[in-house]
């Protein structure tokens, strides 16, 4: 049993008392401070993913990887790092909603956090990546970008889909690609938005279309 218990984006809720039990944002994250926007952490698993792909000065994957995580705990203030980068047993678990079972789902993920230097190069960054979107928490921009550009963290499709034609249909084994233009774009300045749509993978202004670089390849490597 877990002491932490989140909800399910998209979530099926049908009485928001429901929720009231479930875990909720530290009050450190509700108050006006400070966030972290381009940390030493997110540089050193920048330069992990850069040395996975042989680009040039990048160092070693591992160091870099290692690095980045040491950096994260740091920055959050958490302890029992050197436990947790060689823990090679712990694996994500499965959800239970004990409210609706229609938010439950498997885990989509079967990594460790241990480094293994005899795992592929995909394995080795979806690692990278989903450290990275722990250590980048309230920069959740950048996750999503991570997570378009990769396809990591491997997260679950949202239970609840209320996507429509108004604004786009995203597909039960998609997720949302983009933001549309607000209205006041779209009415004020509608040729420009028309131009823009162009170079969008589908043509049009939707949350389904992809950015160029939100390509459909399933290989990172």
């Amino acid at each position: 049993t877990y002491k932490y218990k989140g909800i399910r984006s998209g979530a099926f809720i049908n009485s928001k008392d429901d929720r009231i039990s479930y875990s909720t944002v530290s009050s450190d994250f509700k108050t006006v401070q400070n966030r972290r926007g381009f940390t030493a952490a997110e540089i050193a698993f920048l330069k992990a993913e850069a040395a996975l792909r042989g680009w040039a000065n990048a160092g070693d994957a591992k160091t870099n990887y290692e690095n980045g995580v040491r950096l994260s705990f740091s920055d959050w203030g958490a302890a029992g790092v050197d436990a947790y980068l060689a823990d090679a047993t712990s694996k994500p678990i499965n959800y239970i909603d004990p409210k609706d079972a229609k938010n439950n789902f498997t885990a989509l993920s079967t990594i460790t956090v241990a480094w293994n230097a005899g795992d592929s190069n995909e394995l080795k960054l979806e690692k990278i990546i989903t450290q990275k979107y722990l250590s980048t928490f309230t920069n959740t921009l950048e996750a999503w970008v991570d997570f378009r550009r990769t396809g990591y963290p491997k997260i679950p499709h949202v239970a609840k889909n209320d996507s429509s034609p108004d604004w786009g249909i995203i597909t039960a084994d998609q997720w949302i690609k983009r933001l549309v233009y607000v209205p006041a774009e779209r009415t004020g300045n509608a040729a420009a938005v028309s131009e823009a749509s162009t170079f969008l993978t589908s043509g049009k202004d939707d949350i389904a279309s992809r950015l160029w670089w939100d390509t459909t390849t399933t290989s990172n490597f």
